[in-house]
């Protein structure tokens, strides 16, 4: 579906992408990670026609993008951050409009009704919140029934609502459709949640890729484990156990810490322990590493302008 070998792009001597390669394979929705300034506009303006890259190779359904993606437009939709669609038309006219433009539109009524439009249809966009847009936006991305989505923070202006609605959308139009999704977004919660693998780039390069399990697993392992007890308990009875971070006091009590980078050993230690020495383990909590940590420990922790 997208091929991209060594991408470079520069402006001036800010060399935005910096021989990028990475592969979106049919039936796979792949997230596009990065801090502010990481790359990653650029190089889907660069996938989506909009951009001549300065060197490397990219090829958008077959189609190397060099040469234009006019022959393939039909089989691409787009879902920008912020769209800028006509203001004075009503949703039914925009909606269909964008039937017009390909060979083998959906159902616009169909898709209105499924994003929650269908009693705005005689609105004028101009009228419809922030919210409503963005909902009307995926709804004519996906009219021309597209091979392939290019979906750039396609959640940020949503509520939980409308996040879960696009969510379900974008499964629904790549699980085992032979479709593909190409997804930016700052949400780790949105990327863990709907991406089958993620690309982390920073500095136009490509940091780590992979799945969103497998990276924490590479670059995260490991879980965090911490529980109340007694407040005599001795220290000693818990510092024999592997992964003993501390004591916490606590009035009447004291919260034990441990971390370990597998977590099923270390709860087979804690229960051996406990048996032998019968503490109290009581509002035990197991945290274990997220998709965020993998990206702030690729990309660090300092704050980006652009």
């Amino acid at each position: 579906m997208i091929e991209v070998q060594d991408l470079r792009k520069s402006y001036g001597k800010t060399q935005a992408v910096a021989g990028l390669s990475f592969r979106v394979e049919p039936g796979e929705v792949v997230g596009l990670l990065g801090p502010n300034g990481a790359g990653k506009t650029t190089t889907m303006e660069i996938l989506e026609g909009l951009r001549r890259p300065d060197g490397g190779r990219a090829l958008v359904l077959g189609r190397d993008v060099s040469k234009g993606l006019q022959p393939v437009r039909t089989r691409i939709g787009i879902v920008l951050q912020s769209s800028a669609l006509l203001e004075r038309a009503t949703v039914g006219e925009l909606m269909r409009l964008y039937r017009l433009m390909y060979p083998e539109p959906q159902d616009g009524t169909a898709l209105l009704q499924r994003v929650g439009l269908a009693e705005k249809t005689d609105a004028q966009v101009g009228s419809l919140s922030g919210g409503q847009k963005q909902r009307l936006a995926m709804a004519l991305a996906i009219a021309g029934n597209p091979d392939l989505l290019f979906l750039d923070e396609p959640t940020a202006n949503l509520d939980p609502q409308g996040r879960a609605l696009l969510w379900d959308m974008v499964r629904e139009r790549v699980a085992g459709t032979g479709r593909a999704a190409l997804l930016t977004t700052h949400s780790m919660e949105e990327a863990q949640a709907l991406c089958s693998r993620v690309a982390i780039v920073d500095h136009g390069r490509l940091l780590a890729m992979g799945s969103p399990a497998a990276l924490v697993n590479e670059h995260c392992p490991g879980a965090h484990v911490s529980f109340e007890t007694e407040a005599q308990a001795p220290v000693e009875t818990f510092a024999a156990v592997e992964g003993f971070q501390g004591l916490e006091p606590q009035p009447g009590r004291s919260r034990v810490h441990f971390a370990a980078p597998r977590l099923e050993p270390l709860l087979a230690s804690l229960m051996a322990a406990q048996v032998a020495h019968g503490f109290a383990i009581e509002n035990l909590s197991v945290e274990r590493s997220t998709l965020g940590d993998v990206f702030l420990k690729l990309t660090g922790r300092e704050l980006r302008d652009a």
